[in-house]
């Protein structure tokens, strides 16, 4: 072999610094990618230092609130009733129809669904798109399930709620311990997924997306990054088109046939009252499909109005939540006050998802990680992206 010693470089010259060490070519080396760290720029779609602490703080704050919910559902169960059905719960559908990016970069289920991630040890195995199809069709059937549960038992007892957010906590942590990034929960498995592609169409505020530094496209279409989203949009196969447009046609009526059933405690259900608890919402449900249907047939060479039919059906729902239900116990509110809430909250629901048009996502996308590799890569492969030293292969 030629004597090449003047011109290597001394950290690779083994020949020199082990003796009798074996040529370069059969040395071990360990090859470990180094973390993306992104320094935004002002305007930049991903978060900046400061931002980032902003945001930290606010899921914090969040996961602690939840921790402390869980903690009065189990030992001061009238207390934590109060909070979660009476103020938390009748705020999340203005949330998710004004601004779903704000909850999504604070909810409490997506801190737990992506610690694997930010403690390392997720497989960060890449969703399937069958499936992503097996669970969406999951999570709109989990819907349709336990929102009547609510009045057979979550409404009024503690513990059993307390149970429920816990399940929920668990499974949003093992699918975050599985799959990449939010593709598990957040995009899939979650319940309250469906609400917000049904509610999100039209949000006034969008944000940086506090949960992403880069774009790995491990859901498609990213729900956070899509203008216009909707329960039908990207739907690859016939029943995911179909619980879509179930959902959207069927929804109002759900609502409103759910706030025809009283609170049942847990000790006073029997069947009789399982099927009243279930009945309601779903024939409901099927009557307001039924004629949703044939708004679409009636529509059908007319996508333009389809699309408004579809916002109509969005904002009737909401609005029939909100006509039964506001924040804050009932009792305590004067007997004026429903009235003035129905003239304030059914016109603006319907001039917020039907009239306006902003067409905008509900998180900014960060800048797609193909991008940043490939524009990189060439000139920092050397310095920041990866480091080779000698070990084990």
């Amino acid at each position: 072999m030629p004597n090449n010693s003047a011109q290597r470089s001394p950290r690779y010259d083994f020949g020199s610094q082990y003796g009798d060490a074996p040529p370069l070519a059969h040395v071990a080396v360990k090859v470990a990618p180094a973390k993306y760290q992104p320094a935004a720029q002002p305007g930049s779609r991903s978060t900046g230092r400061a931002e980032r602490r902003f945001w930290l703080t606010m899921q914090t704050v969040m996961l602690v609130v939840g921790v402390l919910l869980v903690n009065l559902l189990l030992f001061f169960p009238p207390l934590g009733i109060a909070l979660m059905w009476n103020l938390l719960i009748p705020v999340a559908p203005a949330l998710v129809t004004i601004s779903p990016g704000l909850w999504r970069n604070i909810c409490p289920m997506a801190t737990f669904h992506l610690l694997p991630n930010k403690m390392g040890i997720s497989q960060n195995i890449r969703m399937p798109e069958w499936g992503a199809a097996t669970l969406a069709v999951v999570s709109v059937t989990l819907l349709f399930i336990v929102v009547p549960m609510r009045r057979i038992g979550l409404n009024v007892d503690g513990p059993l709620t307390a149970l429920m957010l816990l399940s929920a906590a668990f499974m949003a942590f093992a699918m975050g311990s599985v799959f990449e990034m939010r593709s598990g929960w957040c995009t899939s498995l979650c319940p309250i997924h469906p609400v917000e592609r049904l509610y999100g169409t039209n949000p006034a505020l969008t944000f940086k997306n506090a949960r992403c530094n880069i774009c790995e496209a491990c859901s498609n279409p990213c729900p956070d990054s899509t203008p216009e989203l909707t329960p039908t949009a990207g739907a690859p196969t016939k029943v995911q088109q179909f619980l879509g447009n179930f959902l959207i046609g069927s929804f109002p009526g759900f609502v409103w046939g759910w706030f025809q059933v009283p609170d049942y405690p847990p000790q006073q259900v029997g069947q009789a009252e399982i099927i009243s608890a279930y009945a309601w919402p779903f024939v409901a449900a099927i009557v307001s499909y039924v004629l949703f249907k044939i708004g679409e047939h009636v529509l059908r060479y007319k996508p333009a109005s389809r699309t408004r039919m579809h916002r109509i059906f969005a904002a009737t729902a909401i609005s029939t939540y909100y006509w039964y239900r506001l924040p804050g116990p009932a009792s305590l509110l004067p007997d004026w006050f429903p009235l003035v809430s129905h003239l304030v909250t059914t016109p603006f629901f319907f001039w917020f998802l039907v009239l306006r048009n902003p067409k905008v996502s509900w998180l900014k996308r960060p800048v797609m990680a193909s991008n940043y590799w490939s524009s990189r890569f060439e000139s920092t492969a050397n310095k920041n992206l990866i480091r080779v030293s000698p070990g084990k292969a």
